[in-house]
């Protein structure tokens, strides 16, 4: 089957979209619960740690034109080994386009519709997310180009809008238990930016036509979201501090409930509640798409869409009972998610890279 292509600007959208997808609303807490009031330099330093990643991400896919990350593992570590790994791979994508739904249908049933059961909420995600799949990476390109604008406009404009209710005292003091929690936040933080990115490697190269600027649309898109992600961990401590931030559950979205202007316009949380939907609709698309794809692959199918339906099926099942309650979700992330995540986007990508550069040794020796 043909592969479609997208162009690099497409590339940078996706890109950025896919990194603070799943972090925008919900990260900062997490954050502000290790490093307190220094979390804006965790988040400050976590583009920095994360940019030999993404270089090795763009460097695997520079070697090995035309293919996804499926692909790429099995011409790597081989048939048996790399079809392990690919599974890991899969594995992990799956697992995270259930979990997107059940973010969004607890978000929406607790904030804005608690008459509406979370289910139909996750249903009508999941069918939005089919039909993106089933339409291909051109048209999720495309929609991307325009959410990215979309995202942009209204994070300034919530920037803008909450700034007058900045307190920097709520910085002070800076580095009080010195850069070890710092650090630690870098890491968590990591672990919801970074491997992200590496989904991406089902659509470059495979579906780019000019791999040499591909590099800098992957290396902006990744500034880009480390960008928005610093500025809102960054205001919800100014605003709200660290104690409240670390302490609630979605800070950014009653950090925008700080908006006034007047007596006229309120209610203007929903603008952060509409940007996290639309990122988490991008991140759900494109984790989804990841697994079909690479699940076709590895059982050797000619055409992914042939799955889509069913396998959305599953996921909407699991996304209901994935988490039964809110404790779970947090030990699930704190003891599950932080070794899965940097098994599949920092040990894997590092693994390939050290395994190739050894096969080309040897290629160049012999």
């Amino acid at each position: 089957m043909e592969k479609m292509k997208i162009t690099n600007y497409q590339l940078f959208s996706l890109t950025a979209n896919a990194a603070f997808g799943g972090s925008v609303i919900v990260i900062a807490s997490a954050i502000a619960a290790i490093a307190k009031q220094d979390a804006w330099i965790s988040a400050l330093l976590t583009p920095i740690l994360g940019m030999p990643v993404i270089w090795i991400c763009w460097f695997l896919g520079s070697q090995y034109p035309g293919l996804t990350f499926v692909e790429i593992i099995k011409k790597i570590l081989g048939r048996w080994i790399g079809t392990i790994a690919a599974v890991s791979y899969i594995s992990i994508c799956l697992t995270l386009a259930y979990h997107v739904p059940w973010y969004v249908g607890d978000f929406v049933a607790t904030q804005a519709m608690p008459e509406t059961p979370p289910y139909v909420i996750n249903l009508l995600f999941m069918i939005a997310v089919v039909i993106a799949v089933l339409y291909g990476i051109e048209t999720i390109a495309r929609a991307s180009e325009l959410y990215i604008l979309f995202v942009l406009v209204l994070s300034v404009l919530t920037v803008v809008l909450v700034s007058p209710n900045i307190k920097f005292e709520n910085l002070q003091p800076v580095l009080e238990n010195g850069m070890a929690p710092v650090f630690k936040g870098s890491y968590v933080l990591s672990c919801f930016i970074i491997f992200p990115v590496v989904l991406l490697m089902m659509i470059y190269p495979a579906n780019i036509d000019n791999l040499s600027e591909a590099k800098k649309s992957i290396f902006k898109g990744f500034l880009f979201a480390g960008f928005i992600t610093f500025i809102t961990i960054l205001m919800s401590v100014l605003v709200l501090g660290g104690k409240i931030t670390a302490i609630l559950k979605y800070p950014t979205y009653l950090l925008a409930k700080e908006i006034r202007l007047g007596i006229i316009f309120t209610r203007l949380e929903f603008i952060v509640a509409g940007t996290w939907i639309i990122t988490q609709f991008m991140m759900g698309t494109l984790v989804f798409y990841a697994a079909v794809l690479g699940l076709s692959q590895l059982l050797g199918l000619k055409d992914h869409k042939k799955i889509v339906i069913p396998m959305g099926l599953i996921i909407l099942v699991m996304s209901e009972i994935v988490f039964p309650d809110d404790i779970y979700q947090i030990n699930w992330v704190n003891l599950v998610w932080m070794p899965y995540a940097t098994t599949n986007g920092f040990i894997l990508p590092l693994l390939l890279f050290i395994v190739h550069l050894i096969k080309k040794g040897i290629k160049k020796a012999s």
